[in-house]
């Protein structure tokens, strides 16, 4: 307990005039004659007796209400857990949690709206000299800066809800770095947020002497909470006249179980799919919507749903284009058998554009064109061919590669270098292919199961391919060898294939799984490109299939009006557009060169922040006190009033009225002794 005005404590001395008063009785007795005062000896030592016990307690009664009403003038104050904040010149920062979340509501209103109000209060408590920093989640440069009191309520009234959120350790070290530069002798920091626990993380803060922390909870009253979570297609592209089935992931972040939910899917501007759906308390629901691909081109589509009072994952914005047709380029050897074969997989179906070309007459610059280029019983590769192959796979195209049964094994080996693997010497050894990967994504979608008996390919030539490490092995012979592999390489995809097609490599051309994997492979090539890219977590945004010529900037546009100039990145990989945490509206963004839309992306929120669960006040408290953490208060304000708790922050909890009631009681006990104690 520290008192405000000690020098009134000087008063106490006080204290000693009763005590001489009673110590001294200045009254006279007057002596009254008796004849026989034998009855009356125990009536005077009785009353004398009483009066002595009377006047103690008189006295006493006397003495605590002098000391109660000179402890009230000297107004004696408790100390807060952060201890008295000494009168001067102070530098207080303000962080304002602008994240969706701050979207909810209690029986006071919007949680931002209460942060605001909040902030505005507490910059209103300081005096006209004090300097204040104004910090949301958006970290800008200008927030670093201290204010005046006029530019701070300013600054804070303006906040909005975004899409940032930044951990609270975060957030406390920003606030350190603006405050601990004032020369104010007297710095304090302000938290106004709603705890999310994702964000609380109390395992990273620590002490500081320097600038003390008051936390002022904001508690939703509901955290229940639906959220588009995301959103994929059963197949890697999207191709004209195609059943489309899009998988939607919605999470149910409440307590309270949901029932005939809406989901609706729309593609430029017309309602395409509806569904309903039911999610039990704290699940995971996984649906699907399901619509035909009616024309090619680009298309921007949104699935959503609708829950308040968090909206901003209510919607999730798709885009993706849709192919007329697969190009599939067969370089032939001169197979002809084989090339047959080949040809009666994609020629036949009007979804394939099939070309072949003689792999001495080949046009280099149409391989750029092609989706997947089938490498067939060639004698040899060609080094030009070699190396053009190299540039069409790392852009993003598949090569699927069957050797000739009779090949040269040091060109095929300089071709296979290129991508990690090697080619060994053949092997005429009649052998089984023992097993599918049925967990591999590229037989996964089209065999739920295989039968135990099942008749597999026999494989009577082939070679030892010895794959990348980076490889997965499709196919695999009972040699334990690989016979059918798929390597990633760069944006691109190579197949190789250990046996050549036809009667002298053995029945896999013959074999149902010939058909499937070479379809297979011309489905997966060339990938369209993401659905979607989560702002601020994917700074850097892959163009698939653009190419940006010219020296003029290309654009970002999107919703609103917006329209900014990306940077650009060119790597042996492709170009990529890198977005420096703009603070973007989700939505569908078209890239412009010299103002023609050359691809278009859909930007989505983050969806951490569906997750409404937060720390309750006590169970901050509780985890501080775990840590030893003394320079970080909870505060809970009781009303809308903040004021009145900053000043007992500031200067204490007062106890002079406890005090002035104390001096009271004190004076009514006398009075009741007095006529009682007769």
């Amino acid at each position: 307990m520290a008192f405000l005005y000690p020098n009134f404590l000087w008063a106490l001395t006080a204290l000693a005039i009763p005590v001489i008063i009673h110590l001294f009785q200045l009254r006279r007795f007057k002596r009254i004659d008796f004849p026989n005062v034998q009855f009356l000896q125990e009536v005077t030592q009785q009353t004398r007796s009483r009066k002595k016990v009377r006047h103690w307690l008189v006295l006493l009664a006397r003495l605590f209400a002098l000391a109660c009403i000179v402890l009230a003038f000297a107004q004696p104050t408790l100390k807060d857990a952060s201890g008295t904040v000494v009168a001067g010149q102070r530098a207080v920062g303000l962080y304002l949690d602008d994240s969706w979340s701050m979207d909810g509501q209690n029986a006071a209103g919007r949680l931002l709206d209460q942060a605001r109000t909040d902030a505005q209060d507490v910059v209103m408590a300081y005096k006209p000299t004090d300097r204040f920093q104004v910090l949301t989640n958006r970290f800008e440069g200008r927030q670093q800066m201290l204010l005046g009191r006029d530019e701070a309520l300013a600054a804070a009234g303006q906040v909005e809800v975004g899409p940032y959120s930044r951990p609270l350790s975060q957030v406390m070290e920003r606030q350190h770095e603006a405050l601990v530069h004032s020369d104010a002798p007297v710095k304090q920091a302000f938290l106004f947020t709603d705890l999310q626990r994702y964000v609380t993380d109390v395992d990273q803060w620590k002490n500081d002497s320097a600038v003390h922390t008051v936390i002022v909870p904001l508690e939703a009253a509901n955290t229940n909470n639906l959220a588009v979570d995301s959103v994929w297609f059963d197949s890697p592209v999207r191709r004209l006249n195609q059943l489309e089935k899009l998988h939607v992931r919605v999470l149910n972040h409440g307590n309270q179980e949901m029932h005939n939910v809406p989901l609706k899917l729309t593609i430029d501007g017309r309602q395409r799919a509806m569904a309903t759906f039911n999610a039990a308390p704290n699940a995971v629901v996984d649906t699907v919507l399901s619509f035909t691909n009616d024309a090619i081109g680009v298309h921007r589509g949104e699935v959503s749903i609708v829950d308040r009072p968090i909206t901003f994952d209510n919607v999730f914005h798709i885009a993706y284009r849709t192919s007329e047709k697969l190009r599939v380029l067969l370089v032939s050897g001169g197979d002809t058998e084989s090339d047959k074969d080949i040809a009666a997989v994609f020629s036949g179906d009007s979804i394939h554009a099939f070309g072949v070309q003689p792999y001495r007459q080949i046009d280099l610059a149409s391989l750029a064109k092609q989706d997947l280029v089938v490498l067939n019983a060639l004698p040899e590769v060609p080094s030009g061919l070699a190396g053009a192959l190299d540039e069409f796979v790392k852009s993003g195209g598949s090569l699927a590669v069957f050797p000739a049964a009779d090949g040269d094994v040091a060109s095929y080996g300089q071709l296979l270098a290129r991508f990690g693997a090697s080619m060994g010497a053949k092997d005429t050894t009649g052998v089984k292919v023992e097993r599918i990967d049925l967990q591999a994504p590229f037989y996964r979608d089209v065999f739920s199961t295989m039968p135990a008996n099942v008749d597999l390919p026999l494989v009577r030539t082939r070679y030892a391919i010895n794959p990348s490490p980076a490889a997965n092995v499709l196919l695999r012979l009972k040699s334990g060898a690989a016979f059918l592999s798929s390597t990633p390489v760069d944006r691109g995809t190579v197949y190789l294939c250990a046996s050549p097609l036809g009667e002298a490599g053995g029945t896999f051309s013959r074999h149902a799984l010939f058909v499937t994997s070479l379809l297979r492979m011309a489905e997966l090539a060339r990938p369209m490109g993401a659905l979607y890219h989560i702002i601020g977590e994917e700074a850097v945004i892959p163009l698939e299939g653009v190419d940006l010529e010219g020296d003029a900037a290309p654009h970002l546009k999107g919703p609103g009006g917006t329209d900014i100039i990306p940077e650009v990145r060119r790597t042996v990989a492709g170009i990529s557009l890198v977005l420096h945490d703009e603070s973007l509206t989700p939505g569908p963004y078209a890239v412009t060169a010299n103002d023609d839309p050359v691809a278009v992306l859909a930007l989505d929120l983050p969806r951490k922040e569906g997750d409404l669960s937060a720390y309750t006040p006590d169970q901050l408290k509780e985890a501080l006190a775990k840590r030893g953490i003394t320079t970080i208060t909870v505060l809970e304000k009781t009303g809308n009033e903040l004021t009145p708790v900053l000043k007992n922050l500031e200067q204490g909890t007062k106890l002079w009225k406890w005090f002035i009631l104390a001096a009271l009681v004190f004076l009514v006990l006398e009075i009741l002794l007095i006529r009682t104690l007769r």
